[in-house]
């Protein structure tokens, strides 16, 4: 059977690294990471094995829909804030995307580092208006990154980490 990591230590491990570089580089903008800033948290290893994961629907959304993203709707080609897709919406892959095993493990640490401390309720009004059509997907994509960036500029200057709807 093919794991990420050979037991629990060597995960825990992993988990107690990844959340110090998350503390000391990135706390700020988490969890609105640009790729190369979520490369650099979780780093090759497990990189390296989400990015041979392959699922046969690619893009279909239904990965989007299964975690409930709110920044994603199929009226949209892709992402609303493809560049600062947020970390769960990085790692989650559907079971058919590759080995179980690594997809499981892949799962878990999407709920490790669960990232719903954003600004969700906003990101809902902004996708409710486009699915009901009072949004073009420019205009919802365009909000979508501008509330994005407001968060983590929020952030940087110290702010709570919430931004009110």
């Amino acid at each position: 059977m093919t794991r990420i990591f050979a037991d629990q230590k060597e995960k825990d491990l992993y988990v107690q690294e990844v959340f110090e570089t998350l503390e000391s580089k990135y706390f700020h903008v988490y969890p609105f990471l640009t790729g190369e800033e979520f490369w650099d948290l979780f780093g090759e290893r497990v990189l390296r094995l989400v990015a041979k994961l392959n699922c046969s629907q690619e893009h279909c959304g239904l990965c989007d829909i299964d975690i409930d993203c709110p920044f994603y709707s199929r009226k949209l080609d892709r992402c609303g804030i493809d560049q600062y897709k947020p970390v769960h919406c990085r790692l989650w892959h559907c079971y058919e995307s590759g080995p179980k095993e690594i997809v499981k493990d892949i799962r878990e640490l999407t709920a490790i580092f669960a990232d719903q401390m954003g600004p969700e309720a906003m990101a809902r009004q902004i996708k409710d208006a486009l699915e009901r059509g009072d949004l073009s997907g420019d205009e919802a994509r365009k909000r979508f990154v501008e509330l994005v960036e407001e968060f983590r500029n929020h952030k940087a200057k110290g702010s709570c980490g919430r931004l009110d709807p």
